[in-house]
């Protein structure tokens, strides 16, 4: 088909001139499937963000044809492009970066005239279209960030469809669906990372980083904002009493939050925030965390079945979102099928010991 190309349960669409390419179903596909494993077109390690430019720079250089070309093919919106590549201090790194190389390509052929103008206004262009579709492998990017031709291509929307994760046992970014999809559903994720938050933050976020307005329902339904509103405020009020702010003095009063000061009374609002989440669908890791929350706080209150029922619940969705493959979340009890291990020897230790 013109203006298609396949990917196995999914494919790539152009939407239009000046739209860009989006990913579909191609069939039905139920929940907890896993859409793709994708290695990316190029890797950066983790580095700061002042020497991240310079670290894609490199890597560039080292690149291929075939797989420079695939990178190029990639898109952004021009209004986002142009901001980055009028951006002084960009052009600033990349060509500091050639004059680093003392003006010579890959190859180590020189560079001059219009030959070089042409190289930094290619580096410059591939800078642009990975700063807008570079992706954070693990938390805060703790393995790096790379790029991904399909998933470069996938949507966002404040009310997905689907959960990307990179996985290190795998080297992979996985995209596993978060519902049933019909045949013809658009292919979308949460490109700000966090749903407990109001319309006017979330859209601040992708605008200032991607350009991009949101027109999904919980962008322009005025009852949904007021549930995000809700989750954010209990998202809030559970961070403070997890990191003790909550029993500073006249702490609702100066914060406008409000104080949650006892395991119980966590419990109550993290379970109130997981029916808020299930209730408009959001069932990604938001979803997995506030299950984590809701054990530990159920075995603080030394509500073991409820603390264990959390924990098989969490491990139940986080097959969906990851699938099984979650070696990489031993440490720290990071995994859910971990953490399920660790409460059921608490537990006995509890009751039996």
């Amino acid at each position: 088909m013109d203006g298609t190309r396949l990917q196995g349960m999914v494919e790539v669409r152009r939407l239009g001139s000046t739209s860009g390419e989006a990913v579909f179903a191609t069939m039905d596909i139920r929940r907890g499937t896993r859409l793709t494993a994708e290695v990316p077109v190029i890797i950066i390690p983790p580095v700061s963000d002042e020497k991240e430019l310079a670290e894609f720079c490199k890597a560039v250089d080292k690149l291929p044809e075939d797989k420079i070309a695939e990178i190029a093919k990639l898109s952004c919106l021009p209004s986002a492009a142009e901001n980055i590549k009028n951006d002084e201090g960009i052009r600033h790194q990349v060509w500091s970066f050639y004059k680093a190389k003392k003006w010579k390509d890959s190859q180590g052929n020189p560079l001059q005239g219009k030959k070089l103008q042409r190289s930094v206004k290619r580096t410059i262009n591939l800078c642009t279209i990975y700063l807008t579709n570079n992706v954070q492998l693990g938390p805060e990017g703790k393995y790096g960030s790379g790029i991904f031709s399909l998933y470069s291509r996938i949507g966002h929307s404040c009310v997905p469809n689907a959960h990307n994760s990179w996985n290190p046992t795998m080297e992979r970014l996985t995209v596993h669906t978060t519902r049933d999809l019909k045949a013809g559903d658009q292919i979308l994720v949460d490109y700000t990372g966090n749903v407990c938050r109001t319309r006017q933050q979330r859209a601040f976020s992708l605008f200032n980083t991607w350009k991009i307005t949101c027109n999904c329902v919980a962008c322009t339904d005025p009852k949904i904002n007021q549930l995000r509103h809700r989750m954010l405020v209990i998202d809030q009020a559970l961070a403070a009493y997890t990191c003790g702010a909550s029993k500073e003095p006249n702490f609702s009063a100066d914060h406008g939050i409000p104080k949650i000061a006892t395991a119980k009374e966590a419990l109550k609002a993290a379970e109130e925030l997981a029916q808020l989440l299930k209730r408009q669908g959001l069932y990604g890791m938001e979803l997995c965390r506030v299950f984590r929350e809701c054990s530990q706080y159920a075995f603080d209150s030394e509500s073991f079945g409820k603390a264990l029922g959390y924990a098989r619940k969490e491990l139940e969705l986080e097959k969906v979102l990851i699938g099984t493959e979650t070696a990489h979340l031993k440490d720290g009890l990071q995994g859910a099928k971990y953490w399920v291990k660790h409460i059921q020897k608490k537990v006995t230790q509890r009751r039996f010991g």
